[in-house]
């Protein structure tokens, strides 16, 4: 398979030294990335930025903000078999960026932010045939929204866990594919889940290609 996967927590500037951000790490994207190599697929790294080496093998192609991470999968999507949607892609951005770092010289200011494009949404709108894996990041009725958001974004995979997951090395997972059930799995290593949705991803690829991926 030709395997595109996003990583990292995304960058919104608010002036030259000021940004907003989250506390993703990219462990997953990058794990996801190294397992999909491992498994003898091509592998496209869209990667916000991270402390992380780049996984050998794989094609790196280096993003800043939600609309960077954006434009990049609108570019390699039709080429792709699997979207592995792993990067925390900010909600909102600054509506007006500061060409010059602002001063300390009043109270208080005021931020107004929009709303960013939903990534996700659009390759779900936009594929064709395409495989496409995504997260649910949820603090409560964890289950419940994470299977909204997987028929409303059109996922044939997705992967829930609580905040607590967040640059973690290990976590408590569920995962779901199309017509499937929940399986829960106990803490692992982010490593070892990154290996079952390649796995996961495969199987489907074969149903619908009847070739052995």
């Amino acid at each position: 398979m030709r395997i595109l996967v996003t990583a990292g927590g995304t960058r919104e500037y608010i002036d030259p030294v000021r940004y907003i951000t989250n506390a993703s790490t990219g462990k997953m994207g990058y794990a996801a990335a190294a397992a999909a190599i491992d498994s003898g697929h091509s592998v496209k790294l869209i990667s916000a930025p991270t402390s992380i080496a780049h996984p050998k093998g794989a094609e790196l192609l280096s993003v800043v903000s939600a609309e960077e991470m954006f434009e990049a999968v609108k570019n390699e999507f039709s080429s792709c078999d699997c979207l592995i949607m792993a990067a925390a892609v900010s909600d909102y951005c600054p509506e007006r960026y500061a060409e010059k770092k602002i001063k300390k010289s009043k109270e208080k200011i005021e931020l107004i932010f929009h709303k960013t494009p939903d990534i996700l949404e659009w390759a779900g709108d936009n594929k064709n045939g395409q495989i496409i894996v995504g997260f649910a990041l949820e603090d409560e009725n964890l289950l419940e929204k994470a299977e909204e958001k997987m028929q409303r974004k059109k996922m044939d995979i997705i992967i829930a866990n609580d905040p607590s997951a967040i640059s973690q090395e290990c976590s408590q997972i569920y995962i779901k594919q199309t017509g499937g059930e929940w399986l829960s799995r106990p803490e692992r290593h982010k490593s070892e889940t990154a290996v079952e949705i390649i796995r996961m991803a495969g199987k489907i690829h074969s149903q619908r290609t009847g070739k052995c991926t």
